[in-house]
């Protein structure tokens, strides 16, 4: 204890100083000593919170001018706007009003986060710098992609890239009417009589909505065609290939695609290249307007058509600008249209001296005039349907006496038509050498003296496909039967198509030649044993 003495003789005790604690601190607790406390009261007052408080204080403050820096590498510290020291932290300090906060950081150790003042803000900066501050995780990296193949040189190359795609494009499909192997039968009666089975005729009749199409595979078509379509997300060189190969085969079946088509030509620049088909079939539109396909003709040319189709487009005609561009046109098929007539043909004869296949089934307006301008001009023709339901006056034997004195011809459909014996006597002397197939169908003019007795002195050796359903004039089948077992023989498929009657017909008579032979080989083999040996 210490005394001061007094100026009256008396001693005073004197207040001792505590002593000086020189323990080091203990760095688990960040809070200020009580004598730091006692010097600093006041300020201390403003900033002592809880931890709750300072977050949420941070949360409502003004956030004008705040922004925050996120760096990849290194810790991240946060201090005051005007610190009384400099402290060197890194990173640099950024500029916080209403006192220090820190950021979003994840920290080792909440507990550590005391209450402070921006008077012992060094110690605790000092307290706290093993502590390891974490920045916010990083956006989730994206997916590293294997590295880009380079395609082969030879796919690189345009004209192996068109060969390839020629092949593919060759089985896409076209619409286009599907043959037929025979036609379909009539009754029941008739189905046993050209299978000659009951019970194969039965399933054939249950199943006649089928019948005699050929079995292509419509599917593996559609998908080749698809394919194309796929080809094009290739590479730059495989679109501007493909495309020109579709463009080379213009074909819809779909009025609706059509019509979007005209659209996006019209939206495009008029001055681009001009599309040149070498083949255009539009299936069944039966809505087509005429001004929808004069305005197909301002972007179409048809310098290299060689396959022009409108298949039952009733009310539209290929337009004139059209028809002086048909030089290498081949084939010209316009079922079922209502605006052909013998002007339109005579017109398009002066263009079309390489066509080869003319069809104008269901043309009533068609006659024998427009049919002798196209023989006459058209020398390499091979096959003509003018087959026909109504109107049947209109094509008559002066059609087929033109076609076979000035066409190479071997396949002529006359369904419908008034053809006479003597029509049909001039085209077997004329080009009955050549002729494959004949419809003859529902042709009410016709004798026995004409198809019967022209195949009995084979005025049509090659002929494989013959129609002759409702000629009821004709009643003598025998040649007609003679001449069926005689390309059997030579093993030479032969179809004789005909009506029920006609059937019934040709049914009774193999029979009994059949039968006449059987009894003549038996009779022969009799002599033969019954005749004596010569010795």
């Amino acid at each position: 204890m210490k005394f001061a003495s007094l100026s009256n003789g008396s001693f005073k005790r004197l207040r001792e100083t505590p002593p000086v604690d020189l323990r080091p601190r203990k760095k688990s607790s960040p809070t200020p000593s009580d004598s730091e406390s006692d010097n600093e009261s006041n300020v201390n007052n403003k900033w002592r919170n809880s931890l709750d408080q300072v977050f949420k204080r941070r949360n409502t403050s003004n956030n004008l001018g705040r922004k925050r820096r996120w760096k990849n590498k290194g810790p991240f510290v946060r201090t005051a706007q005007n610190p009384p020291s400099p402290v060197n932290v890194t990173p640099g300090p950024t500029s916080v009003k209403n006192g220090p906060r820190w950021e979003d950081a994840r920290i080792d150790s909440v507990i550590q986060l005391a209450t402070i003042s921006p008077f012992n803000e060094e110690k605790v900066t000092r307290h706290m710098a093993d502590l390891t501050l974490v920045t916010p995780s990083s956006p989730t990296p994206p997916i590293a992609l294997p590295p880009t193949v380079k395609p082969h040189p030879i796919f690189q190359m345009p004209e192996i890239v068109e060969n390839i795609l020629r092949f593919v494009s060759a089985y896409a499909e076209i619409p286009r009417e599907k043959p037929y192997a025979r036609r379909k039968p009539l009754s029941l009666e008739h189905v046993k009589l050209i299978y000659k089975d009951e019970k194969k005729a039965m399933e054939v009749w249950n199943n006649r909505s089928q019948i005699g199409a050929h079995n292509s595979n419509g599917d593996g078509n559609e998908m080749m065609g698809s394919v194309m379509y796929n080809c094009m997300m290739v590479n730059r060189l495989w679109f501007h290939v493909t495309l020109e190969l579709l463009l080379e085969k213009f074909h819809f079946k779909d009025l609706t695609k059509f019509r979007r088509f005209l659209n996006v030509k019209n939206q495009m620049n008029t001055n681009k290249k001009l599309i040149k088909p070498k083949m255009m079939v539009l299936h069944k539109f039966h809505k087509l307007q005429q001004s929808e396909l004069d305005e197909l003709s301002r972007f179409l040319s048809c310098e290299s058509l060689k396959w022009l189709e409108f298949y039952i487009c009733p009310d539209v005609v290929p337009p004139v600008a059209w028809i002086n561009q048909f030089n290498n046109l081949e084939k010209l098929v316009l079922p079922g249209n209502k605006k052909i007539d013998d002007k339109f043909l005579i017109q398009v004869s002066g263009h079309v001296n390489n066509l080869k296949v003319l069809d104008l089934r269901a043309c009533d307006k068609v006659t024998d005039s427009g049919i002798i301008a196209m023989a006459i001009r058209c020398p390499q023709l091979q096959a003509c349907n003018l087959g026909r339901h109504r109107n049947s006056s209109n094509i008559t034997s002066l059609a087929v006496v033109a076609l076979a004195r000035n066409t190479d011809v071997e396949t002529l459909g006359m369904a419908g038509c008034k053809i006479t014996d003597a029509g049909l006597w001039e085209l077997a002397q004329l080009r009955g050498s050549r002729i494959k197939r004949l419809s003859l169908n529902n042709c009410d003019l016709l004798t026995n003296h004409s198809i019967p007795t022209l195949l009995a002195l084979n005025y049509f050796p090659n002929l494989a496909v013959l129609e002759l359903r409702h000629v009821d004039q004709i009643t003598e089948v025998k040649q007609l039967v003679k001449f069926k077992l005689w390309k059997r023989s030579q093993n030479i498929p032969v179809l004789i198509e005909g009506c029920e009657r006609i059937t019934r017909l040709m049914y009774d008579e193999e029979n009994r030649i059949r039968k006449s032979h059987s009894l003549l080989a038996f009779e022969d083999m009799s002599t033969w044993v019954n005749t004596e040996s010569e010795l």
